[in-house]
């Protein structure tokens, strides 16, 4: 009685029929150089209401960024906003002065151009803001898109691969919209509908064969246990960041906040019918966000523990060449020996014990200037993470796939035995061991983040950070530091920081504004190309410099000792 009373309210809440509506494929952008332009906009998702909203290069969502490995890409970031963003390649392996953290910054109408070389397998990544303290709000305004890498090891296998055919991208979200203007509330605590690709009450149609589906969790706070109306099996074959060994027969897949999946869906000889992908929110374990309550109770969101339909999938006539079988073997994922591997422990409190909003981990919250580990490249590492708390906690790691090792002790389910990024560590006493190996990338300066993916948690300081130490490490203040064609040293700097930006006359004027990491203007200084600004000034800690010179514009981090 109490689902049926749950379900008439979230209708309720809704009292505007909404027809059904097919969903969009993301545009795609690929090549050498991606453009994107983060803006504030607006969205029908009801009839006759605009909603405010947040988008890469459009009114919501994101383009779909298609990269091959191996090969070099330039993102142009361009911030449109009235605010400071940042965007994070989540799940990419990429220095930190590449990655997108805290650590990033766009001020409003610069441009951030990181620059690296796709090293990542096969798989679907994501990409999002990334401010601390406002990540949740411009995400949940709908700021976000897909990854999409290709490799020579997924294209030997025969598998739909047709974008937006039978290889379908599928953004899950969960959203709180006011029930009289239709504005999206900033509150993951009262989630109140669920979107598809951006879209209320949504179909798509898919072909009579094998389909491909690439499913995102890209709420902020709840949890997705997806499944079929008719219960059929799927197969999964990729988790976060790469292929499974094979193809793993599901009736249900779990998804946590940040966590991706790929699934083969065989619809051969099924032109004609229909079915849905629903959400079995009274099949999550007690305390999922989304499902029953936990043992201390609580109030639940108005589609908390109910069954619902998510996604309407119409048969029709298969195309030319379908693929119509699933393979038996993708790969072959090496797990790192935990042999003479160092090891970090986290462990995840609530504050109070009891609470089910905020939380510390190792009992302190984030602090942009705590440096809370170090390691070395090329280090292999095991996470122990134990959850004292009483909700479960998405756990995501930048710079580098891990695979999970133990789950409360035993060994993972099949699907969580591939490369991964984020993690679900269950509550009341749960524990998670991974395995990581930091390969590459070493800055003795910026680091890489490690926090809940619930967003408000994420926000609110359940966020830590650690320093990856590059090989043979002599000190930054004995280097040059290069950022997209920009010059700069010494760094760390004591009083003269010398600018020199290749390409650019020694006698042009160089315009120079100073933020600090929060975003607060300090200093503004001018100087010829080649020259220096004195930061004498400024207290000690890590600064944003946006330069102009012409038509140029540019940004990079230093830190002042």
């Amino acid at each position: 009685m109490k689902i049926i009373i749950q379900t008439i309210l979230a209708l309720i809440t809704f009292n505007i029929v909404q027809a059904q509506t097919l969903i969009p494929i993301p545009d795609t952008l690929s090549g050498s150089t991606i453009n994107l332009f983060i803006a504030e906009g607006s969205k029908q998702f009801f009839n006759g209401f605009n909603t405010n909203t947040i988008g890469y290069n459009g009114s919501y969502l994101g383009p779909a960024i298609i990269l091959n490995k191996g090969q070099h890409v330039t993102m142009n970031v361009h911030n449109q906003l009235t605010d400071t963003t940042t965007t994070h390649w989540h799940g990419l392996h990429v220095p930190p002065i590449n990655d997108g953290s805290p650590h990033n910054p766009i001020m409003a109408g610069a441009t951030w151009s990181p620059s690296f070389q796709v090293m990542d397998k096969a798989a679907t990544y994501w990409y999002h803001p990334h401010l601390h303290g406002k990540t949740m709000d411009q995400v949940l305004k709908g700021a976000s898109g897909l990854i999409i890498v290709r490799d020579e090891e997924e294209a030997a296998h025969i598998l739909p691969r047709t974008y937006g055919v039978d290889d379908i991208p599928l953004i899950f979200q969960w959203q709180t919209l006011d029930n009289t203007t239709k504005q999206i509330v900033l509150n993951d605590e009262l989630d109140n509908t669920t979107l598809v690709n951006g879209t209320i009450n949504p179909y798509v149609n898919v072909p009579a064969q094998v389909v491909r589906l690439r499913m995102i969790n890209a709420s902020s706070h709840r949890f997705f246990e997806f499944g079929f109306s008719d219960n059929r099996t799927f197969h999964q074959i990729t988790s976060d960041d790469g292929l499974l060994d094979a193809p793993v027969a599901l009736s249900r897949l779990l998804l946590g906040p940040g966590e991706r999946a790929e699934v083969l869906v065989n619809f051969s000889g099924q032109a004609g019918q229909s079915y849905y992908i629903k959400q079995y929110g009274t099949q999550l374990p007690a305390g999922y966000p989304g499902g029953p309550a936990g043992m201390m109770g609580g109030p639940l969101g108005p589609l908390d523990n109910t069954n619902f339909d998510l996604l309407k999938i119409n048969v029709q006539t298969a195309t030319i060449n379908p693929v119509t079988s699933i393979p038996s073997t993708l790969t072959t994922n090496t797990v790192y020996s935990s042999v003479g591997a160092s090891n970090f422990n986290v462990s995840i409190t609530g504050i109070p014990p009891m609470s089910m909003t905020d939380f510390l981990m190792n009992g302190v919250k984030y602090d942009m200037d705590v440096i809370n580990m170090t390691t070395s490249v090329n280090n292999i590492m095991t996470w122990n993470i134990t959850n004292q708390s009483m909700m479960p906690h998405p756990f995501h790691i930048h710079g580098n796939h891990f695979f999970v090792l133990k789950v409360n002790g035993a060994d993972p389910p099949l699907n969580l035995r591939g490369r991964k990024d984020v993690v679900i560590v269950p509550p009341n006493g749960g524990s998670v061991q991974l395995i990581t190996k930091y390969s590459d990338y070493g800055d003795s300066l910026l680091p890489y983040m490690f926090h809940c993916h619930i967003l408000s948690h994420e926000d609110n300081g359940m966020m830590g950070q650690f320093i990856v130490k590059p090989d043979g490490f002599l000190g930054l203040s004995e280097s040059i530091s290069v950022s997209d064609k920009i010059l700069f040293y010494p760094n760390p700097v004591n009083d003269l920081l010398y600018i020199f930006i290749p390409g650019i006359d020694v006698h042009s004027s160089i315009s120079c504004k100073v933020y600090s990491i929060s975003g607060s203007f300090v200093l503004s200084a001018t100087s010829m190309n080649n020259s220096s600004i004195d930061v004498s000034g400024l207290l000690p800690g890590q600064y944003i410099v946006q330069i102009v010179s012409g038509t140029y514009h540019n940004s990079f981090t230093f830190l002042r000792e």
